[in-house]
């Protein structure tokens, strides 16, 4: 079946466009990387992405509450329905240089791929389908959307399935290999651990408890948690913050733990030990400097990230491997990783991340880099692999079912 979509005159004419069009679409990834979308401040790229919607002629785009762009192509049936997203947030706060630098035909800059490139590829599979005149069956939604990144905690994506929708199937274009395919999710939790005392001077109020050591305390035992090799889960206490001065007992401190595994249960049960851990080590700083002023500790959730599973056989996982190979490429099913499929996956609703054009190297450092080289393979895998999904009216039945709530 793919290959009869593959060699349709309309899907070839398509698939030639995005390789006529590949310089205009390095143009518009140069443009949109330079604009700054630190996670939960994405406004500025959001409304760029807005403009551009509008200019290809999509229906129905808009912008929604928390700032994801959609915009749709009607297919003749409406159904089903299939989301093609990329995010719009980067790692780096905007008080980084954003300037995309070209040295031997390589693209330096940061959030040049993670995931400025996929939008660029969503720009260009609109045009492609316009141009050509592809009719699609099912409407096939396009979304920029935010908060994938770090704290972002996939805001943009649960804010879509948060609510009420007809989405049958979501691909997020989020991988550097063109042939990847990740089909499954790791969920996490992540916390702010903040510990207070009432301080003082080190050497005048000597045996006040101390919100850094409390916290030392407990990172100590979290520190010496064995965790299970199936499911995978991991831990990491990835940011420390506290005191005043080197001669004063602190008042404030604080750390960021984050909390990974493949299973919710997981998850659960290295949350509750964090938890007891933190309270222990607060119980001990307070019987080691026994004092009227206790130290203490509240503890802040501030990710939840769902995990979620899909055999490697499934049907999204299928089209979307046939799609790569007809193309001359070669399959990765890639091993679970956070991005914003999670969030349909834990749900059951097929989803899927695939791989963007290009090369690319650096991500979440200020090095990162794309060889744009033959980057136009990845629009036209991305294409052939959506259109299979949602049909092309006269040559191709979908291949993706409707989503049974």
């Amino acid at each position: 079946m793919m290959q009869t979509l593959l060699e349709s005159k309309i899907m070839q004419a398509a698939l030639e466009y995005l390789k006529e069009d590949d310089a205009r679409t390095l143009k518009e990834h140069l443009e949109l990387v330079a604009i700054p979308a630190p996670s939960n401040h994405e406004e500025l790229r959001a409304k760029d992405m807005l403009r551009r919607f509008k200019e290809l002629g999509l229906e129905d785009v808009h912008m929604d509450e928390v700032w994801n762009v959609l915009g749709t192509v009607k297919g003749t049936l409406g159904s089903p329905v299939v989301m093609l997203a990329g995010h719009l947030d980067t790692v780096f706060p905007a008080s980084v240089d954003l300037t995309p630098k070209i040295i031997d035909g390589i693209v330096h800059a940061p959030g040049i791929t993670d995931d400025t490139r996929a939008l660029a590829e969503l720009l260009t599979i609109v045009r492609a389908i316009k141009e050509t005149g592809i009719t699609p069956i099912g409407d096939l939604v396009f979304c920029a959307n935010v908060g994938e990144e770090g704290l972002g905690d996939l805001r943009g994506v649960k804010h879509i399935f948060g609510k009420k929708n007809n989405i049958d199937a979501f691909i997020s274009i989020d991988n550097p290999k063109i042939g990847a395919v990740v089909n499954k999710g790791i969920g996490s939790y992540r916390y702010r651990f903040n510990f207070t005392a009432r301080g003082g001077h080190s050497f005048s109020d000597f045996g006040q408890p101390s919100a850094i050591h409390a916290l030392g305390i407990a990172i100590a035992k979290i520190a010496q948690f064995k965790v299970p090799q199936f499911p995978k889960t991991t831990y990491n206490v990835g940011v420390v913050d506290g005191g005043t001065s080197v001669n004063t007992i602190a008042a404030k401190a604080s750390f960021l733990l984050d909390i990974r595994s493949d299973s919710q249960e997981e998850l659960k049960r290295f949350s509750s030990l964090s938890i007891k851990a933190a309270q222990e080590a607060v119980e001990e700083e307070n019987r080691l400097r026994p004092h009227e002023d206790k130290a203490q500790v509240i503890v802040e959730q501030i990710g939840d990230r769902p995990s979620g599973k899909q055999p490697d056989d499934c049907l999204i996982v299928n089209i979307a491997a046939a799609a790569i190979t007809a193309m001359g490429l070669k399959t990765e099913v890639r091993p679970s990783s956070s991005t914003d499929a999670n969030v349909p996956i834990s749900l059951g609703i097929p989803a899927i991340t695939v791989g963007c054009g290009g090369r690319s190297g650096g991500s979440h450092t200020e090095q990162e880099w794309f060889d744009p080289q033959d980057a136009y393979k990845g629009p036209q895998k991305n294409l052939l692999m959506v259109m299979a999904m949602v049909g092309v009216d006269g040559v191709h039945e979908p291949m993706m079912p409707k989503f049974k709530r």
